[in-house]
């Protein structure tokens, strides 16, 4: 176990960006954790833990029949008597998780709703020293500042109300800003949950629909996903998400229907998924349509003649979930409306010992058109892959905690950047060792190879790339103060150009006592290039989450202050300090800045009450 679950999240996070890129996706789960941080789940209320994100289906039916055989938890500690939660999982919902005797409300008074509820308003503004070409220039209208607002309203996890403001740099203030907005409400009678404004969409597997956060699997742990159903979008993710209403009614004892209609951009979007659950199955069908204002019309490349095309499309899905004992059986199967199918499914077996071992197969058909699907995959969409994948997790003599995984995948038709079809395979491994309660040393590393165009061809030619991460990090807890030191090497070869390489060395100093938390970072690096790049987590303010590609020769350093004023007022401030001596200016065209140095600064101030 990592010394600290915070800690914990940015590994994971960071193996998310290496796989993904910084997306929309990461910075909404390392939302929802610090708002789950900032309102406890009680434990032994049955409805808010479908909110832990990371509590299987079966982990929430184990943890109520144990409270219904000996009563309501007395702490959190009482968890490890509960069949199935690992210490992984009892480590990852600590944080966000709290124990409280509990009983069932009636339909909450609005009196009460106002007069119990917790607010808390976030305010941010940041932006960079030096000022880029473009506003030298005047390209850009507005100035260099990123400015942030957020009201979040919460009853016990049961209404929820949500407003954000978003100003990006290059914007003016008031003009073509981001504003996002929700409202949730829970467990009223026969309404489980309803959704009014941003929202998104995770059922089954991800074959037929998923919108937002996509899993992911990590070495050692399976592809399989635990959908979350209908979930409020985040507050500052600018895409992905359905606009709209979205309800879930229970019409039966183990029966759920979720509907939702959507309109947003040119898209109207409306559909349902039936859920069927009884004892540890759990049976659902997805279906849905979408049509667009105007008929998608692309130009025609090499790589995109399988694209959708048209104004409407529709998608049909059935997926289950069944675990008898220690196996678990999962999958998905859909098809769109011209008849072409998509496929996973997969097994988890957990072994005496708190080993386990997984193994997943897919089928994504190359003319697969669903437009918000998102399942598990190496490509980019949910079509055009077929793979295989197996993992396991061990506990190894001497204290040593190894996990793997494999995925072989083949492309059976041309896609971008390659055109012809392709295959390829990714390997991912971590050993780690715990030392007492204060250390802890680990070893990953991970594979990727990949069939592409030549560079600099027509594409007539395809060469077969291999790209090399190991990271050695040791982590250190003596008090307040926490150590962490990192080693990264990367290496990136094809067949036609000569060996890219990069390494990293980072040092991470955290202090916390009482209402002081702060951090400090600097990481020397020499990467030749984007394709040998190194991503390295750096502790980071709600709402403003960011994890570099490092690449070329340089410093950076970046500290982060946090300090609570009081128990309701919080104010955090991040500089970030880049230095590339090789270089006469940091960036490209007009977002490029003079010199080999630059500074980029945030100020937040977070009210709760």
């Amino acid at each position: 176990m990592p010394l600290g679950v915070a800690a914990q999240w940015d590994d994971v996070l960071e193996q998310w960006v290496e796989e993904h890129g910084t997306g929309g996706g990461v910075a909404e789960m390392s939302d929802l954790l610090q708002q789950l941080s900032d309102n406890p789940v009680n434990l032994n209320d049955s409805a808010a833990t479908a909110t832990l994100p990371f509590l299987s289906p079966f982990q929430r039916m184990a943890l109520n029949s144990y409270i219904l055989l000996y009563g309501q938890l007395l702490s959190v500690q009482e968890l490890r008597m509960v069949p199935g939660f690992d210490s992984v999982t009892r480590a990852l919902i600590a944080p966000l998780v709290t124990v409280a005797p509990y009983t069932p409300h009636a339909v909450p008074s609005l009196g009460e709703i106002v007069s119990r509820g917790r607010h808390t308003l976030t305010m941010g503004l940041g932006g960079t020293v030096e000022q880029a070409e473009g506003y030298r220039s005047g390209k850009y209208e507005g100035d260099n500042l990123h400015g942030q607002l957020c009201y979040h309203f919460n009853y016990d996890n049961r209404v929820i109300l949500q407003f954000s403001a978003d100003k990006d740099p290059t914007e003016m203030w008031g003009r073509d800003n981001f504003y996002g907005y929700s409202l949730t409400l829970k467990h009223l009678g026969r309404l489980e949950q309803l959704v009014v404004g941003r929202y998104n969409l995770q059922f089954g597997q991800g074959v037929a629909l998923w919108t937002g956060f996509e899993p992911f699997a990590i070495a050692g742990h399976s592809p399989v996903r635990y959908a979350g159903g209908i979930k409020a979008a985040s507050p500052f993710n600018e895409e992905g998400w359905q606009q709209g209403a979205a309800a879930t009614l229970r019409v039966a004892r183990s029966m759920r229907l979720s509907t939702f209609a959507s309109r947003s951009d040119d898209e109207w979007l409306g559909g349902a998924h039936l859920e069927y659950r009884r004892g540890n199955l759990i049976v659902g069908l997805t279906a849905l349509g979408i049509r667009y204002d105007d008929s998608v019309v692309l130009k025609n490349y090499v790589y995109n003649q399988d694209y959708f095309r048209g104004d409407r499309s529709a998608t049909l899905g059935a997926d289950f979930l069944w675990q008898r004992g220690r196996l678990l059986l999962f999958g998905e199967a859909a098809v769109d409306g011209a008849g072409h199918p998509a496929i996973v499914g997969g097994t988890r077996l957990v072994l005496p010992g708190d080993n386990s071992v997984g193994l997943a197969l897919r089928h994504y058909d190359p003319c697969y058109h669903s437009l918000h699907s998102a399942a598990y995959g190496i490509g980019s969409s949910t079509r055009n892959e077929q793979g295989i994948s197996i993992d396991g997790q061990f506990h190894l003599p001497f204290r040593l905690t190894a996990m793997a995984s494999a995925d072989w995948h083949h492309f059976p038709h041309i896609k971008y950047g390659c055109y012809a079809p392709s295959t390829g395979l990714k390997l991912q491994g971590q050993v780690s060792r715990q030392f007492g309660t204060r250390c802890e040393a680990t070893l990953r590393y991970t594979l990727r190879q990949q069939d592409r165009n030549v560079p600099g061809t027509s594409g007539a030619l395809i060469e077969t790339t291999h790209r090399h991460v190991l990271q050695a990090m040791l982590r250190y807890t003596c008090g307040p103060w926490r150590y962490t030191s990192r080693l990264m090497l990367s290496r990136f070869d094809d067949e036609h150009s000569e060996v890219q390489r990069g390494w990293l060395v980072a040092q991470e100093v955290r202090y916390t006592q009482g209402r002081w938390q702060a951090t400090m970072q600097v990481a020397w690096h020499d990467v030749d290039s984007y394709y040998a790049r190194l991503y390295l987590s750096e502790s980071y303010l709600q709402y403003a989450f960011s994890m570099p590609s490092l690449q070329g020769r340089g410093l950076r350093g970046a500290a982060v202050l946090r300090w609570s004023l009081s128990r309701h007022l919080v104010l955090g401030f991040k500089y970030v300090l880049t230095w590339r001596p090789d270089e006469e200016a940091i960036g490209s065209g007009a977002a490029a800045t003079e010199g080999p140095l630059r500074q980029t600064w945030n100020l937040q101030l977070r009210l709760k009450m």
